[in-house]
């Protein structure tokens, strides 16, 4: 089995699965009032598996059409996401709920642009970073104008506020510069300088502060931020005493949103220890799959940065969702790809995974006998 076929099964496979528990999650929801997978489970079941589907069918897509032309539709992309984020301020089609615009509503339609945002400032910066990309550059794309950019969408998940969402992007933006070339001498200063300012902005905001109390003493906040601190620490004592079986974990009934913010907690209380390792075993696979990839295609510094950037899109929420399940950090909200209720990131983390089979699909041109190259 060659590398690149062995590249396209850790991608899949893990993905896969990691989406098939999260719909079997969402799908055994109790029947009362609720967030997300609470309420009406059939409901929040199917909008999970069209989320599934649409994801899967964007990565297939993706990974059709290859590298050269998702970079050129980079700038494109970045404008949708970043005119879509911004929608969310507008009234009639932005939803205001608990202190904060992070989601859309049109018709039917409803989720947090976010995800795709992040995506494709991940993309525009590697698109616009590597010296020896995919596609020619736009005649004003440059990697100053890209890190502007990058830091507007950066700004505009502050406004939000979604600090998650600007950590990741942060992330984003850093791993496509690291994979695109740029030293480390340049990235680890800017990081530490950027990383700083966004703590510093967040400390601002008054629920941040509480958040960080309840974390720190929960016991004397067990009626505000502490209540979600100690009903997590109570889902780890339940899931090290055995599982209770899927759909009839206690912490559904006490966790504001089992089903998104706390999953992975949600998973070890009802399939035990075996059920988290497996969960931690299937993201260590799409993080191998995402590295073999890279190394194993031929494109240049460009796409290596696309395929950075795709990788921790996927990785760095999916490690900060599980720091918080584990009590690691503060609770800060944020999802686990594939396996939340998280319908938006769900499609978003389809397209990443293409992007990332389509990098171990990619080959070195072939050149004619003239030098040109024919593919």
């Amino acid at each position: 089995m060659g590398r690149r076929t062995v590249a396209v099964a850790l991608l899949v496979v893990p993905a896969l699965g990691l989406a098939a528990l999260g719909f079997a999650i969402v799908a055994t929801a109790g029947e009362r009032p609720g967030g997300p997978g609470l309420g009406a489970p059939t409901h929040f079941a199917i909008r999970q598996a069209v989320a599934a589907a649409l994801g899967a069918a964007l990565g297939v897509v993706v990974a059709r059409l290859g590298v050269a032309r998702v970079f050129r539709a980079a700038p494109a992309l970045f404008a949708i996401a970043l005119s879509a984020t911004a929608a969310v301020f507008v009234r009639g089609i932005g939803v205001h709920a608990a202190g904060a615009s992070r989601w859309l509503h049109l018709g039917p339609l409803s989720g947090s642009p976010a995800p795709f945002l992040i995506a494709a400032t991940g993309l525009l910066v590697a698109a616009w970073a590597g010296r020896d990309g995919a596609a020619p550059r736009p005649r004003l794309a440059s990697r100053p104008l890209a890190l502007a950019l990058a830091l507007l969408a950066v700004l505009v998940l502050v406004a939000e506020p979604d600090f998650s969402a600007a950590a990741v992007a942060l992330s984003v933006t850093f791993a496509a510069l690291a994979g695109a070339g740029v030293t480390g001498r340049r990235l680890v200063p800017a990081a530490v300088v950027l990383a700083l300012a966004l703590a510093l902005g967040a400390s601002r905001f008054g629920y941040v502060g509480d958040r960080i109390h309840g974390f720190l003493s929960p016991e004397s906040d067990r009626h505000g931020h502490g209540f979600e601190v100690l009903a997590l620490a109570r889902a780890r004592a339940n899931a090290a005493a055995g599982a209770a079986g899927l759909g009839h974990g206690p912490s559904r009934r006490h966790l504001s949103s089992p089903a998104s913010d706390y999953v992975f907690a949600l998973v070890g209380e009802e399939l035990g220890r075996g059920g988290s390792w497996a969960v931690v075993g299937a993201w260590a696979a799409l993080a191998a799959g995402a590295v073999l990839a890279t190394r194993s295609a031929a494109g240049g510094a460009g796409p290596r940065g696309g395929a950075a950037a795709c990788a921790a899109a996927l990785l760095a929420p999916a490690a900060l969702h599980i720091a918080v399940c584990r009590g690691w950090t503060p609770i800060v909200g944020v999802t686990m790809p594939f396996l939340s209720y998280d319908p938006a990131l769900t499609i978003a983390s389809g397209g990443e995974v293409g992007y990332l089979v389509g990098m171990a699909l990619l080959r070195a041109p072939t050149l004619d006998v003239t030098g040109g190259s024919i593919a």
